[in-house]
């Protein structure tokens, strides 16, 4: 019994929390990069192969980070959604709407999104 509730405090928290891999993602520099930023922006938008890192399993867990406001999400990760959810919104706010279309079209979660958005 002891051993089991070892591997469930060490399996839960993995399975309700995305890959610590993408703690490493350099918003910054993506948001400096514009071909880059573009880059994703298009595989999200299923307008270009997905070719940067990441940008294959960013695009599959999209939907759930919109519909749960990155409640899996680590601390880094929050800090980079909120950052290029903010820079697409700024730079290109037609492809933001086309986002919102694509991964919110009944905007179901847009409130709760925003919200999580706008914390700092």
């Amino acid at each position: 019994m002891v051993f089991l509730s070892l591997i469930l405090a060490v399996l839960i928290p993995t399975a309700l929390s995305y890959d610590a891999a993408y703690d490493k993602v350099d918003a910054n520099k993506v948001l400096a990069d514009d071909p880059l930023f573009r880059s994703y922006i298009d595989c999200f938008l299923d307008r270009k192969p997905c070719t940067a890192d990441f940008s294959e399993e960013f695009k599959k867990i999209l939907p759930e980070v919109i519909k749960e406001a990155c409640a899996k999400c680590s601390e880094p990760q929050k800090k980079n959604v909120r950052k290029i959810v903010k820079a697409l919104y700024e730079k290109y706010p037609d492809d933001a709407i086309k986002f919102a279309d694509k991964y919110d079209p009944t905007r179901e979660y847009e409130s709760a999104f925003a919200a999580f958005v706008a914390e700092e």
